[in-house]
């Protein structure tokens, strides 16, 4: 493994891998990736994962290695027919095929191709697994290194003009609005920066704050515009126009209701420590974002703080020796 990590600027869109197992939801996916990758000037890597028939490969081991050869051609042909001539002539594309289990797979494609960031295709109200590929299980879903974009076949083409960042205003929640505001400053975008504060607990797994009394609840909105203003300050930094918005509610559905008023078209979300799948199944905001969303969405893990250092030729970086550090 060539893995390495160190604290730099954690908006570094240089590679945008799109696993595809050919359904319509992937096709979104790679339509969306085409436009993403063009307005980063990054290279598009389109991955297609051939699985090994467990039982063919034991009892017949050459028989099974012309089937995935015969696959894998097919495969080739059909990964660059979901791109048109021009795309083909205009983007850095990359096409790949890799042949072992789609976790794996996934994942090790991540490390080779430097990938900075994964689309996925996604179906609308079905179980997490259906994000993609039908066997893709949801433990290599949540614990992907690197932020997921969701595109939705039921997807709305939105332009790309203002950003909504839903922040819980935790420590590590910073991290996703550095990486929204960088996201923004990049595209020109207006970034609009909403906190939801919920009248009762949904779940254990909700993460939003939950208002117990009228003086709570004041004191909870206080300190969130106090909050929001220091995010507001460091985007005119950045020369980013920072919109704040404290709001009440059930946070799945206020921020589904600002994104579609604002014309968000894109939503940026943090995803905790305990993970995509474990938060959903404690009914997490994110999750319920994911699966009804009609704009597409980034879930942003608290872990990408350590920005992955490239380990390709052309992005090899030497790292200080971390006992002379501070």
């Amino acid at each position: 493994m060539h893995t390495f990590f160190r604290r730099r600027r954690i908006m570094d869109i240089q590679n945008v891998l799109v696993p595809v197992d050919f359904s319509p939801a992937s096709q979104f996916a790679v339509d969306f990736a085409v436009s993403f990758a063009r307005k980063f000037r990054a290279r598009l890597t389109l991955l297609h994962v051939v699985e090994p028939t467990t039982a063919l490969a034991y009892a017949f081991p050459i028989e099974n290695d012309e089937v995935g050869k015969n696959n894998s051609e097919e495969a080739l042909g059909r990964l660059s027919a979901m791109l048109s001539p021009e795309d083909q002539d205009d983007l850095d594309l990359q096409i790949r095929i890799r042949s072992g289990k789609i976790e794996a797979e996934v994942r090790a494609a991540i490390e080779a191709e430097a990938a900075s960031i994964v689309v996925m295709g996604t179906h609308h109200h079905r179980l997490l697994k259906r994000l993609l590929v039908g066997s893709m299980t949801e433990d290599v879903l949540r614990k992907l290194p690197v932020p997921i974009l969701t595109v939705s076949t039921d997807a709305q083409p939105r332009s790309l003009s203002r950003i909504l960042f839903a922040t819980d205003l935790t420590e590590s929640s910073h991290d996703g609005f550095t990486f929204a505001l960088d996201l923004a400053r990049k595209l020109g975008a207006q970034l609009i920066v909403l906190h939801v504060i919920e009248p009762i607990p949904m779940s254990l797994g909700a993460g939003m704050p939950v208002i117990d009394s009228r003086a709570e609840r004041k004191l909870l909105i206080e300190n969130a515009r106090r909050k929001l203003a220091e995010l507001e300050s460091e985007g005119a930094r950045e020369n980013v126009v920072v919109v704040s918005e404290v709001i009440e509610g059930i946070a799945p559905e206020k921020i589904l209701e600002a994104a579609a008023e604002s014309d968000s078209g894109l939503i940026v979300l943090t995803i905790h420590s305990k993970g995509f799948v474990e938060r959903a199944l404690l009914g997490s905001t994110a999750e319920r974002v994911v699966r009804v969303s009609d704009a597409p969405v980034v879930s942003f893990p608290v872990h990408f703080k350590l920005d992955r250092v490239e380990n390709t030729e052309q992005h090899r970086v030497s790292l200080p020796d971390p006992s002379a550090m501070p």
